[in-house]
């Protein structure tokens, strides 16, 4: 599997004087384009689930939704990522699947309670 992390994925394309798309999906459709552009371009990506995806369905659908493009593009790094995760029980949803990365988005808060959150998830992570 090319599964990998969104640092790896930045810093060969920093060595190397290119752009990764990151790409949030929410359902099957949507994911099988990316993997089919990214197939053909031979271009690492960054499947993201949203919280709007995660409104839409669930991280268990997407988990294999998501490792199925992985396993079928054996060939193409790709990173999973937690776009804007509004709460620390998602990140620890996101990293038990397999997620290589999460972003939490705490902004809703209080700078201090923002703060707070952030740090939890660094820890947990």
């Amino acid at each position: 599997m090319a599964l990998t992390t969104v640092k790896q994925l930045l810093d060969h394309a920093k060595k190397h004087k290119y752009g990764v798309g990151a790409y949030n999906v929410n359902n099957m459709e949507n994911i099988q384009a990316i993997m089919k552009a990214a197939s053909e371009t031979r271009s690492p990506v960054i499947i993201q689930a949203s919280r709007g995806a995660l409104k839409y369905t669930n991280f268990t659908y997407l988990k294999h939704l998501m490792y199925a493009a992985v396993e079928e593009n054996p060939d193409i790094p790709v990173a999973l990522h937690l776009d804007h995760g509004d709460t620390l029980d998602s990140v620890k949803k996101a990293i038990a699947i397999g997620f290589t990365s999460v972003m939490i988005d705490a902004s809703h808060h209080s700078f201090e309670e923002n703060v707070r959150i952030t740090k939890e998830v660094v820890e947990y992570a």
